[in-house]
């Protein structure tokens, strides 16, 4: 059974030896680093050996769809096993893999989340399992599937990790770097890990995506070009772990969506953004940020984005902060649809002020990050509030709009323009 030549980087091979060499084995580093192939090449490759079971799984199942059964998984097999008869059976969620001396495997792709069929993925043994953007998934779920990495298959069994690493409280930091387990004891787990970056496999990427990374403010920096495990900012009120657990919890319905302004008022290079957040509440009361749809725009830009995301998100009301300019938010959104209800919150005490209770919410786990947001969440574990040197925009926008539906107006007063 013919297998296509890979041509691994350095970097790479010294990744599989980490993983042939550990039961447990985690790529960490920045974003386009190769991780994904290497692995998903590996878990392939293994099943071709012998008659065995393998797992592939994200904390999303719909993201595993997406990123993995429609993109990764096929690439990697047309470039890695073309000659292969390797057939997916899209209704259970599986590939059927020919072995080498006869037999077949089966290769599974599953998501933490998903209610339907996690029973039946966690009544299977496994001889692999990969946590794919392990960052996101869970300890005890983690801690779940090590259970069914057991199938005797003869293979050694391997449990691969990947992750842009997040902050130093995280269980990957822990279980990796630290030895030990989330609540502090010490583990005896056989464990590997390597750092594998963007510069590792710069030849397969575009210089403009480099050079994107490259630009990002210093914290996205760290974590999605150098790899870096972040420590908290002292002094800022949002910690790496709060964020991680926002985008964990899952919404139920919504009872409640505005679309929250922190305007600005020129448009030039010194300006500051406008902050346009969508926020919304869940049957349950759970607060959620919906998108951050910030940036610097003129006043009829930024008016027209906040009337598009008012109707795209089917949202009740606008809410803005009164500025120097008066009327300005209003009028500028009514120039383009009269027909929006706009609130005006006028604030009575300073940002800091204002931004702890929410931040307090995110604490007790009462905000949803439905996505990724790496400019809010950069201003939300960056911002210390005694020092701010640039007005942090997409922040007052999301503290508007989480403070208006969840909090009392303590901080602000209401006017309904």
């Amino acid at each position: 059974m013919k297998v296509a030549p890979f041509e691994k980087t350095a970097r790479q091979q010294a990744l599989l030896d980490v993983f042939n060499s550990h039961r447990h084995g985690m790529a960490y580093g920045g974003a386009r680093s190769g991780k994904t192939v290497v692995i998903v090449r590996n878990v392939f490759l293994r099943a071709i050996k012998r008659p065995s079971r393998h797992l592939i799984i994200r904390f999303r199942y719909n993201h595993a769809r997406v990123s993995l059964a429609h993109a990764t998984v096929p690439w990697v097999l047309a470039r890695c096993f073309p000659g292969v008869p390797i057939v997916e059976n899209k209704a259970d969620g599986y590939w059927m893999v020919p072995c080498a001396g006869g037999g077949s495997s089966e290769v599974w792709i599953g998501g933490t989340d998903d209610k339907n069929r996690i029973e039946k993925i966690l009544g299977n043994e496994y001889s692999t399992i990969y946590a794919n953007e392990c960052s996101q998934i869970p300890f005890d779920a983690i801690a779940t599937l090590w259970t069914r990495l057991a199938e005797n298959s003869g293979l050694e069994q391997r449990f691969y990790y990947d992750c842009n690493p997040p902050g130093k409280k995280h269980w990957t930091y822990q279980l990796f770097m630290e030895g030990k387990l989330p609540d502090g004891t010490p583990h005896k787990l056989e464990v590997g890990a390597l750092q594998v970056n963007p510069i590792h496999n710069r030849a397969n990427l575009s210089p403009e995506f480099v050079q994107a990374l490259e630009s990002l403010p210093r914290r996205l920096r760290q974590r999605f070009l150098d790899g870096e495990y972040l420590a908290d900012v002292e002094g800022a009120l949002w910690t790496d772990e709060m964020i991680v657990r926002a985008k964990l919890l899952e919404p139920v319905g919504l009872s409640k969506t505005i679309i929250a302004v922190d305007p600005s008022v020129s448009n030039n290079r010194g300006s500051d953004e406008c902050g346009i957040v969508p926020c919304s509440l869940d049957e349950n009361g759970l607060g959620i940020v919906r998108r951050d749809l910030s940036g610097k725009f003129s006043t009829r830009s930024w008016a027209a984005k906040v009337v598009a995301a008012y109707h795209a998100f089917e949202a009740n009301y606008v809410v803005a902060e009164k500025n120097n300019g008066g009327d300005l938010v209003a009028d500028a959104i009514r120039n383009i649809d009269p027909g929006i209800k706009v609130e005006l919150v006028h604030a009575a005490v300073g940002k800091k002020a204002r931004a702890e209770p929410v931040s307090m919410l995110f604490e007790q786990g009462k905000v949803a990050l439905s996505g990724e947001f790496p400019q809010l969440e950069a201003e939300l574990t960056e911002t210390i509030f005694d020092d701010v040197k640039e007005s942090p925009n997409r922040l007052d926008a999301m503290v508007w709009g989480l403070t208006h539906l969840m909090v009392k107006k303590r901080g602000a007063r209401i006017h309904v323009g």
